[in-house]
């Protein structure tokens, strides 16, 4: 699903990266360790964001394992583009950057079609039966585990609490005070959410919908999305379409501020770091650009109700996963080294790094300030995973959402576009 490659970024920029031509992988001459030592060289390719932690990972892993030479490489823009490409030379690396889930047939990085074509290996890894249930298809395939998880990340509302507190305001739990928060805004010069909802390209629009349609569609529905799949169930009539006409009344009523169908989702960033809107709902990456932008504030990751009940899920999310390439040079060090990733102490690393919470549970991870509701979400089981949304699907959802604010449509109309789009 292609949000999800939305979460694995540091900051609110969008996935519409350049393809990286030329870029050398540094796995193409690495020697073979066939003999079952862990000894020789392991490459890897990783988002260059990240490399301060899996450095530190990659040191740990050279002092457990002294006749190992890590070699990985960092690179900037669409790693889901650039892995690809290696992998259709046959110019990739040992460990491989992917996604989680994903659909057979689909030519991205996901898990799943990187494990039904055979471009990934299967892991043989102590920690493959700690893989929470529910999660178990975003990191495997045909009973097999293929990814290290990584971290979760939230889905949902982060505000800026150094400015809620300035105005005496506190975050919402029901509907009706999402919209009373979006009215006090105003009463102080401020607006409430900082959404780009003019970032059709990156996703801006979607994030909202996904975040509450955590409580109205995925949560008590499940297998919605695979009934969408097979033709049992539709977008239209169903809880998708009472989610965009909340979000239709929220645009009315000025909740997004000013301006808010011009606006990219790192603007929206700025605006909450700056204090001109008190919150975003956006993957929990957007934390470190905030902590940049805004080191003196202090933000709160926090559920984003859809109704009045009070009974709120959260969309997670995993980001980036790790695989091993099914042509690797090194494949004993491979295993070895995802197998390392999944220790207590280096699976907390590894979260801290991400802003995230480890999927596999963790008696050695402290979540920051910032995390704590989201940290007792997965582990009390309150969150709810995004579902498999086809891509153009999704892009029908950026465009007529943005066509909705404009008068151009309605909220039928958006379920409408989407259903057409399922067959496409």
């Amino acid at each position: 699903m292609k949000i999800r490659r939305f979460a694995a970024l540091t900051s609110a920029a969008t996935v519409t990266a350049l393809l990286l031509a030329g870029c050398s992988a540094g796995g193409g001459n690495a020697p073979v360790s066939d003999d079952g030592e862990v000894s020789g060289t392991l490459t890897g390719v990783f988002a260059s964001a990240f490399k301060e932690t899996y450095e530190e990972i990659a040191t740990k892993f050279e002092e457990k394992y002294p006749d190992v030479d890590v070699k990985f490489d960092y690179q900037g823009g669409d790693i889901n583009a650039l892995v690809m490409t290696q992998l259709q030379g046959n110019t990739a690396p040992d460990i491989l950057t992917s996604f989680p889930g994903g659909v057979e047939g689909d030519s991205s990085d996901n898990v799943i079609p990187l494990a039904s074509t055979e471009r990934i290996m299967p892991l043989d890894v102590s920690w493959a039966d700690q893989i929470p249930a529910d999660w178990e298809k975003d990191f495997g395939y045909d009973g097999k585990v293929y990814a290290y998880p990584g971290a979760f990340q939230p889905l949902t509302s982060i505000y800026n609490q150094t400015k809620l507190d300035e105005f005496g305001l506190t975050v919402p739990t029901t509907l009706d005070e999402v919209l009373a928060l979006c009215a006090d805004a105003k009463e102080n010069g401020v607006y409430a959410y900082g959404q780009g909802l003019g970032d059709a390209a990156g996703g801006g629009p979607q994030f909202l919908t996904y975040a509450q349609n955590a409580t109205l569609v995925t949560g008590p529905h499940p297998e919605f999305d695979a009934g969408v799949a097979t033709g049992d169930e539709s977008y239209p009539g169903s809880a998708w379409v009472d989610q965009f006409e909340i979000y239709q009344q929220m645009f009315d009523e000025g909740c997004f501020g000013e301006g808010s169908l011009g606006r990219s989702r790192d603007q929206g960033a700025t605006e909450v770091a700056s204090g001109n809107a008190l919150g975003i709902v956006d993957v929990g990456a957007v934390l470190a650009s905030l902590a940049t932008q805004g080191p003196d504030n202090e933000y709160v990751v926090a559920p984003m109700p859809a109704t009045n009940d009070g009974d709120t899920l959260v969309a997670a999310l995993p980001g980036f996963v790790t695989t091993i390439n099914a042509n690797a040079k090194n494949p004993t060090a491979a295993q070895a080294f995802l197998e390392f990733l999944g220790e207590p102490e280096i699976s907390a690393i590894y979260a801290d790094g991400f802003a995230s919470v480890p999927v596999l549970p963790n008696d050695q991870y402290t979540p920051p300030a910032s995390l704590e509701s989201f940290a007792a979400a997965v582990a009390e089981g309150t969150t709810v995973p995004l579902g498999a949304v086809k891509l153009e699907v999704q892009v029908t959802l950026n465009e007529q959402l943005q066509a909705m604010f404009l008068g151009d449509s309605t909220p039928e109309d958006v379920a409408k576009s989407m259903q057409d789009a399922v067959g496409k």
